[in-house]
């Protein structure tokens, strides 16, 4: 057992803080000395324990209270749930960096700022990261669905990324193209290849996403491609006699 003080020495947590956790009945201690002073057993270490990891994750106290009244873990059982919390704070913070980084660039290409892609950008924030990619269900497996969410700017180059969405942007001013053209193949062409690039050469993840994208054409998830780039695609690929599935 542990007294307000001791605990607090050995936690970094000021007295005044559980204090307040107790007053919240937050974290209540176990037991009382005869003298009236509070006594916080392993049991309650385990509940500071999970209130600083969740608080750390950005939940608040009210949520926290929430969660903890629905699970009364061992220190295992605890570890994992909280494990698996920061694995999906993880994912959701790695679809972000893709979509700022996408806007980022995409800004520098087009020269103006895209506010209905912000506005998703906000949702984003306040989303689980399969959230994002929910109506992609009917397309995309599991495995596939975690694929996109593994996708990280953080292990494709700079390069590699500019020339994504310059094929991208490329296409978006070039609408107008015939279809049969020359310049129209080979700006997608370049397309397919960092498309390749980007989802490392992965056939059958392309074949579904380019399924999934042909039937919703619209989704941050996929930003910049939208539905006009879509279209142009297509209309190539079927005056080439190309069936992309």
């Amino acid at each position: 057992m542990y007294t307000i003080g001791e605990l607090s020495k050995n936690t970094g947590v000021t007295v005044r803080t559980l204090d307040y956790y107790d007053e919240i009945g937050l974290i209540k201690p176990s037991s009382k000395t005869s003298g009236g002073h509070r006594l916080y057993s392993e049991d309650d270490v385990m509940q500071l324990e999970r209130v600083l990891a969740l608080k750390y994750m950005g939940f608040s106290l009210e949520q926290i209270k929430d969660i903890l009244a629905n699970s009364k873990p061992n220190w295992q059982e605890s570890i994992k749930q909280q494990l698996e919390l920061v694995k999906r704070e993880q994912g959701r913070l790695k679809m972000l960096e893709q979509a700022l980084v996408g806007v980022s660039y995409s800004i520098e290409f087009e020269g103006e700022i895209n506010w209905p892609i912000i506005f998703s950008i906000i949702q984003l924030y306040q989303q689980d990261p399969e959230a994002a990619l929910e109506q992609y269900r009917e397309y995309l497996n599991e495995e596939e669905r975690k694929k996109i969410l593994d996708v990280n700017f953080e292990q494709t180059s700079e390069e590699d990324i500019k020339e994504w969405l310059k094929a991208i942007s490329d296409i978006r001013n070039n609408l107008h193209l015939d279809p049969h053209s020359e310049k129209a193949e080979r700006l997608v062409k370049i397309w397919v290849s960092q498309a390749e690039k980007m989802f490392g050469g992965d056939e059958e993840l392309l074949g579904d996403l380019w399924q999934a994208l042909q039937n919703l054409k619209e989704g941050i998830a996929f930003y910049p491609m939208d539905k006009n780039v879509i279209n142009f695609i297509e209309r190539v690929f079927i005056a080439k006699g190309v069936t992309k599935q």
